[in-house]
């Protein structure tokens, strides 16, 4: 649903901020207003929209649903609001790596936790975009898709023209909300037309995303200082940071940091998933065992008062 939503920009803007926490303090209006009418819109959806609609009983929203999506909205402004938002745009690199996590492992997984699966009934009831979105969500497009998106737009030159222009920029914001929505609904999905992978085949489809991010997040932190050139632009860095480290700092975020997550979510779904087969082995056993026959013991006869016991 976010990724469908209309494009409205995701600007920053004005002039580089000096003094103090070096930010304007002041949330871009077109963020504001495109990050509004998200929530807004989801809201009327799974409310007054859904109950005046027939067969709304039909249509269940679970209160953690409506929690997730709001979540989902805070870590989006929280992303691209400010102070994050002016280092971004002016100064650090690393900010800006920063936020585009934030909208992929955050925005785009908690806007799926949020949306009921029967919002995506129309689409998937229509011949052409149901095959389509049943074709694009699964593992091979899925992980080619977010896997493009992240590796684009972090060459250099791409880059360096998202932070010069704020039309591009805003189509960035976007991509990686589009990436963070592929990479993340074969893990969460609740479609049954384009389910989750099975948990061993989430981890194999984590540990290949893998690949991508450290191959990327490795060359900027080893590439020559001035990567991404847009940044020069100001002519100095807040607080002494140097553009050095400044890189080196996003390069490691992408490469650890994205990678760390990656690599414990693997870890967790493949315990919880050695768990369940080691409970539902245990489980086997005992109803095995229950319906094992028991043989009698054989009857022990003790000799009486009268009887004396001979020997064999």
């Amino acid at each position: 649903m976010p990724g469908l939503i209309p494009y409205i920009p995701l600007l920053h803007g004005g002039t580089p901020p000096t003094g103090g926490w070096y930010t304007h303090w002041v949330l871009e209006p077109s963020t504001g207003l495109y990050l509004f009418a998200v929530t807004a819109l989801y809201l009327l959806w799974v409310g007054p929209l859904n109950r005046r609609r027939p067969g709304a009983d039909q249509r269940p929203v679970d209160p953690s649903e409506i929690r997730f999506f709001l979540l989902g909205s805070l870590s989006a402004l929280v992303a691209l609001g400010p102070p994050i938002d002016d280092w971004a745009g002016f100064f650090f690199v690393s900010a800006h790596m920063f936020q585009h996590l934030i909208l992929m492992f955050l925005t785009a997984p908690l806007w799926l936790l949020g949306i009921p699966a029967w919002v995506y009934q129309p689409i998937l009831d229509h011949r052409v975009t149901g095959w389509i979105f049943r074709k694009m969500f699964t593992f091979v497009p899925a992980f080619i898709i977010s896997s493009s998106l992240m590796v684009i737009w972090h060459i250099p030159v791409i880059y360096d023209a998202a932070v010069r222009n704020n039309t591009i920029h805003a189509i960035q914001h976007q991509g990686f909300l589009i990436a963070g929505i592929f990479m993340f609904w074969p893990l969460v999905s609740k479609v049954p037309e384009a389910p989750q992978l099975s948990p061993l085949l989430k981890c194999l489809y984590i540990f290949l995303l893998v690949l991508p991010s450290g191959i990327v997040g490795a060359f900027i932190t080893y590439a020559g200082p001035g990567l991404y050139s847009a940044y020069d632009d100001v002519g100095w860095k807040p607080w002494g940071i140097g553009v050095k480290s400044d890189q080196e700092l996003a390069g490691l975020m992408m490469w650890v940091g994205m990678n760390g997550v990656l690599l414990l979510l693997i870890t967790v779904i493949f315990l919880r998933w050695a768990n369940g087969q080691e409970r539902a082995d245990r489980e086997q056993a005992e109803r095995a065992y229950r319906r094992t026959p028991v043989a009698p013991e054989a009857a022990t006869v003790t000799p009486g008062p009268h009887q004396e016991s001979r020997p064999a």
